[in-house]
């Protein structure tokens, strides 16, 4: 049970760049067939059973509904592993550029400028959907593991810089 990749458990090529409706759809079709529900005049280990499946299920749907998690999958099943920053140095000039960034939210969120605030949240989330995009390049397009796992650490980084404005 625990070999299956969560690509194998939805019957889905592992491939970068996923269909969100047709995950959605496999999910739900894959969840129906083990729902404890459906066991409820089953045997106690059947029920156990049911139940870990359902819990495998979650975890590979909420793996794969991720572009991180995801991401992190295919580089792990070519070789490459992810550990965030600490798999490796992030690129300089883009730890220099975050630093001024945290700065500028950092005064912004001083002076009380949610106009300012609103922009900054803005190109971070602009910047992360571009690092998505090469992801799936680096992964689908080119099969460079490594080039990929780079990308997710800054993704992983902007991720961290979004929860700021929370």
């Amino acid at each position: 049970m625990a070999a299956l990749n969560p690509f194998e458990i939805f019957g889905l090529a592992p491939k970068f760049d996923l269909d969100e409706d047709q995950l959605q759809k496999k999910y739900l079709e894959v969840q129906r067939k083990v729902h404890p529900d459906r066991f409820a005049s089953a045997s106690d280990a059947e029920k156990r059973v049911a139940e870990q499946w359902a819990a495998l299920i979650n975890d590979a749907y909420h793996k794969l509904n991720d572009p991180v998690e995801r991401g992190k999958l295919l580089c792990s099943m070519k070789g490459v592993v992810v550990d965030g920053e600490r798999s490796g140095t992030l690129d300089g000039t883009f730890l220099f550029d975050q630093l001024e960034r945290r700065e500028a939210i950092a005064d912004a969120k001083a002076a009380a400028d949610s106009a300012e605030l609103d922009r900054l949240k803005k190109e971070i989330e602009s910047e992360r959907q571009d690092l998505i995009r090469r992801v799936k390049e680096a992964l689908d397009d080119k099969s460079d593991a490594a080039l990929a796992a780079e990308e997710i650490k800054k993704i992983m980084f902007l991720n961290r810089q979004l929860q700021d404005f929370s």
